[in-house]
């Protein structure tokens, strides 16, 4: 049915823009630095020394900040999107 089919694709795109809202929130919450390494690099797709150019950082702190923003984005998203949907 085309009614059952046109109503799960808005659902999906409801819940698709609920991920995303979440997402920029968690985003937003990491300290400045953390979230330029990150949104350089997954959003920008930025290499890891084009990133450490553009900051003007090293190699070293370009992945420290890499693995807290991983970090810190993971706990933030299973409050406020996972422990939600499941």
């Amino acid at each position: 049915d085309d009614g059952e089919d046109d109503a799960l694709e808005v659902e999906a795109a409801l819940e698709q823009a609920e991920f995303y809202a979440a997402f920029d929130e968690c985003v937003r919450g990491l300290p400045e630095r953390t979230a330029q390494a990150f949104v350089l690099r997954e959003v920008g797709g930025l290499e890891a020394a084009e990133i450490c150019k553009e900051l003007a950082i090293s190699a070293s702190n370009y992945w420290v900040l890499m693995h807290r923003a991983r970090l810190r984005l993971r706990e933030c998203l299973q409050k406020r999107w996972f422990a939600l949907h499941t």
